[in-house]
């Protein structure tokens, strides 16, 4: 029976990790581990989710109780198809339309799935959201262009940097050289108006994900984690306008110069 309770710890642990490394917040997170621990049978689960770790406890009447925990360390990335995948999961489980044996073949293939969409699509992405951005901050086909290409740029670098700095760095980095391109752009005539040039270019930087999770788990109570997201969410933003600013003072600089 104590082998159970393990093999019960270990199913909650893992699609626990793969849901917050891709991006979840921290409420669903523990409704999937509370939904899949009661559907294998045990009799309290309770778990403690945080950005960088998983603290799970599982029971049953007559056994001794089994904890366990693991570090959230590295990150897929945002990927909300993977979420998805393990929400449906986990109440098809409990709905008993798969075997235990099933659910953890099904985390495995989740793992191991690669990104839904080729890195040169979402490079495609950022660069036609951030002209789009830039055209609806009054800029015209000149900044959808000079914005589109500065997106790109910036998503791009941020890709090079990713596993090669911190990511507040990256962050900081990539912003600085779609900018750079950006008033680069304006200098050489080819766009007009510069706050749409530079809002395209900083577009794919934006922690929208970060703010509308540290958000949810506020709401939801979830204060340690919530506060968490917004302070990742703070430090992202930041950067950018450390980024921003660094280039706007060089310009400033050079037309004083």
């Amino acid at each position: 029976m104590s082998k159970s309770l393990e093999e019960a710890l270990d199913l909650c642990l893992r699609a626990g990790m793969i849901m917050q490394r891709c991006g979840a917040e921290t409420s669903r997170v523990e409704d999937t581990i509370t939904r899949l621990g009661v559907a294998y049978g045990v009799d309290q689960v309770q778990s403690f989710v945080t950005p960088t770790g998983i603290f799970i406890s599982v029971e049953r009447e007559g056994e001794a109780t089994r904890t366990g925990m693991s570090r959230v360390t590295g990150s897929s990335g945002i990927n909300l198809s993977k979420v998805h995948m393990v929400n449906d999961l986990s109440r098809r489980y409990a709905r008993g339309q798969v075997s235990v044996e099933e659910v953890f073949s099904a985390l495995d293939k989740i793992e191991q799935t690669k990104q839904t969409y080729r890195l040169r699509y979402q490079h495609l992405a950022s660069a036609f959201a951030s002209g789009a951005f830039a055209v609806l901050f009054n800029g015209g086909w000149a900044e959808f262009v000079v914005g589109a290409f500065c997106g790109w740029i910036s998503h791009f670098v941020l890709g090079i940097l990713a596993e090669r700095v911190p990511y507040f760095l990256g962050i900081f980095f990539a912003a600085f050289v779609g900018v750079s391109v950006a008033v680069l752009g304006v200098v050489v005539s080819v766009a007009t108006n510069f706050e749409a040039a530079i809002i395209g270019a900083v577009i794919p930087l934006v922690p929208g994900v970060a703010v509308t999770n540290a958000v949810r788990d506020l709401m939801a109570g979830e204060l340690l984690a919530g506060l968490a997201r917004a302070a990742e969410a703070f430090l992202i933003a930041f950067a950018i306008a450390a980024a921003v600013a660094v280039v706007l003072a060089i310009r400033v600089h050079g037309v004083v110069s």
